[in-house]
């Protein structure tokens, strides 16, 4: 059951984090100076885990969740991307 805000209902980081919980994540929702970003879990290993928002309430729930989806995904990407590029080049050195 996906969890929204529904409404007036202010986002707040609990329920950002509560969500992520809900999903089985480690991570949470953090606040720097300016921007928030994901913080704990694999997030302390991402490349970029900010989203560029003044405030909170300038995402509903459910587009925070899409940033943490688009991280995370990203993420993974890059992580690939990394392992083939070393595979590729552990390849070349076999072949000399």
């Amino acid at each position: 059951m996906p969890m929204e805000n529904k409404g007036n209902d202010r986002v707040t980081r609990k329920m950002v984090n509560d969500a992520l919980r809900a999903r089985g994540r480690d991570e949470s929702l953090r606040e720097g100076d300016g921007y928030f970003y994901f913080g704990g879990g694999e997030a302390v290993n991402w490349l970029s885990p900010t989203v560029q928002v003044k405030r909170l309430s300038d995402l509903t729930l459910d587009q925070w969740l899409a940033e943490f989806d688009s991280l995370l995904d990203r993420e993974k990407k890059l992580i690939k991307m990394a392992e083939e590029k070393s595979k590729a080049g552990a390849s070349k050195k076999k072949k000399r």
